[in-house]
């Protein structure tokens, strides 16, 4: 019964343990990291070089989204399109026979449109009241 008692003990302390990894050691002083922290440092690190590659492949071709008035054009330029595309789509599926998503793809497409509208007359008073 004793023995018994043990390994349940025993093995019932292993399934409640937090898994710790070692991460690094500096100076001397060891800190440990979770698999949880290290999953939430992976996803962060990631978006980080997302932001890094859409930042290059944006200035690559010259759109710059910190210039304070052009940046509301390009809002403008990319809603109509997306407006655009989510029109396409909504027909489609018009035309396919399925209407469940239909409505909701059309009134995307008009908010993106409306945004776009709304950031081309920004943009237009931004640059018109220099």
């Amino acid at each position: 019964m004793k023995i018994f008692t043990l390994l349940v003990l025993f093995v019932g302390s292993f399934l409640f343990m937090q898994p710790v990894l070692q991460a690094a050691t500096h100076s001397g002083i060891s800190t440990t990291m979770s698999t949880e922290q290290m999953k939430a440092n992976k996803k962060a690190f990631q978006m980080q070089k997302r932001e890094a590659k859409a930042t290059h492949f944006f200035a690559k071709r010259g759109i710059d989204f910190q210039d304070p008035v052009d940046k509301w054009l390009w809002y403008a330029i990319f809603g109509w399109a997306a407006g655009i595309v989510l029109y396409i789509i909504a027909a489609a599926t018009v035309t396919a026979g399925s209407v469940a998503g239909t409505g909701i793809l059309a009134i995307l497409g008009y908010l993106l449109f409306l945004f776009g509208g709304i950031s081309f007359i920004v943009w237009l008073i931004k640059k018109l009241g220099k």
